[in-house]
């Protein structure tokens, strides 16, 4: 539902909410800029509702990381010290009381959960307030039992605690957001979710950047990269951790660049033993830099294909990756394999092509086409977001905060 339909179904006597968003043991980064401290400033920033980022600092690293949220909100947070992970299950019951007197302080009306652990202390924490206020809002980034068995990402003495957290979130929560409907396929299948109650957001552009237009930086980046005219440039945006896929399509480009004499790489990516081999392999055709946060759509924009190939895992499958909204927004066309929720996306879409990693002679002629045919899509957060304000208010009309 977009924004202008939003603001026109308002009504004179719509509730104006105070609304949270917590974090858990979260460092600042550019994720949770735009996927936390973003969603924060939207709701202030274009809404009539208020919101505040309600936060566990890191044990380690709090004062930086309070600092960090509160410079780049421009306000103050409402937060308390999360205990040391290796503590988190063995004093899980004293730090539910913990995160219970920080909601108190919040005065919030509405509190967004981002993943499970932050959800499950939530919910804790209000029955043993004994009140139903704040109601909560799951916010599922992903498939975490998913994660936790492909990837090995938590360590194995969080693992039963979090899969709690997870089953937990997605059961007993009020609301929840999903970053895609085959994530909320994954609850139904993996947890037996049989609720309405949620809504779908993929993973949105930063309210600060929603109004970038590609055409202003395209031929001064292009220049900085010494990207010729007729050059095709594949652009890739990420870290490398295995879910990133970097690994999964890589080995594959040594033969797109034998068999592709104008195509060029940019890599925005940290440097690693992969790239630095194909960098060498081909020196003045694969170009793997650093950009600041602030000038990675222009950095993006000075290419024409934007590569999100991902291993067909299930955490990749229900996954909404940050990239795909900033390649869009980039004008990049995208370039994703089949199967998974960003594949449905492009294609319905027509935000670009699927195609398989491995190279096929075939396959100029089909991105070319593909580029021609390209459209675009709005992933700003009033495009979606309102759909959870909506729903809120449709059926739910709350009391004073607890």
């Amino acid at each position: 539902m977009g924004w202008q339909k939003y603001r026109a179904r308002s009504q004179p006597n719509r509730v104006e909410l105070k609304i949270g968003y917590l974090l858990y043991d979260e460092s600042c980064s550019g994720v949770i800029e735009s996927q936390a401290l973003d969603v924060v400033r939207f709701f202030n920033k274009e809404t009539k509702h208020n919101a505040v980022l309600v936060a566990a600092l890191p044990f380690r690293s709090h004062r930086t990381v309070k600092q960090q949220f509160e410079d780049s909100l421009g306000e103050s947070v409402v937060s308390t010290i999360a205990l040391p992970q290796k503590l988190q299950v063995k004093l899980h019951k004293f730090e539910v009381k913990r995160i219970q007197r920080m909601l108190k302080r919040a005065k919030v009306d509405l509190i967004i959960c981002r993943n499970a652990s932050a959800c499950f202390l939530a919910l804790q924490a209000r029955v043993l307030s004994g009140k139903n206020n704040p109601r909560i809002c799951y916010d599922g980034r992903g498939a975490l039992k998913a994660e936790a068995a492909e990837y090995r990402v938590y360590p194995k003495y969080m693992q039963p605690h979090l899969i709690r957290a997870e089953k937990t979130s997605i059961l007993k929560s009020d609301f929840r957001i999903a970053v895609s409907e085959e994530l909320v396929d994954w609850w139904k299948d993996e947890y037996s979710y049989a609720s309405d109650k949620h809504c779908v957001i993929p993973t949105t552009i930063s309210t600060l950047h929603q109004n970038f237009n590609p055409k202003e930086s395209r031929k001064e980046w292009r220049g900085k990269f010494n990207f010729k005219q007729d050059d095709i440039v594949m652009a890739f945006a990420g870290g490398k951790a295995d879910w990133q896929g970097l690994d999964f399509w890589l080995p594959h480009m040594y033969t797109w660049l034998s068999k592709m004499p104008r195509l060029k790489l940019l890599l925005l990516t940290p440097a690693n033993p992969s790239v630095k081999t194909l960098c060498d392999a081909f020196p003045s055709r694969v170009l793997n830099t650093f950009v600041v946060h602030n000038d990675v759509l222009k950095a993006l924009s000075s290419s024409d294909f934007g590569i999100l190939w991902r291993k067909p895992t299930i955490t990749s499958i229900v996954a909404s990756p940050t990239k795909l909204s900033e390649y869009v927004q980039a004008g990049l066309t995208v370039v994703t394999n089949d199967g998974t929720a960003v594949a449905r996306v492009v294609a319905s879409n027509k935000l670009g092509i699927r195609l398989n990693p491995e190279f096929h002679s075939e396959y100029p002629s089909r991105l070319e086409m593909a580029q021609q045919e390209r459209k675009t899509m709005d992933f700003s957060k009033k495009q979606f977001y309102c759909q959870l304000l909506d729903f809120v208010q449709l059926i739910w009309h709350p009391g004073p905060a607890s």
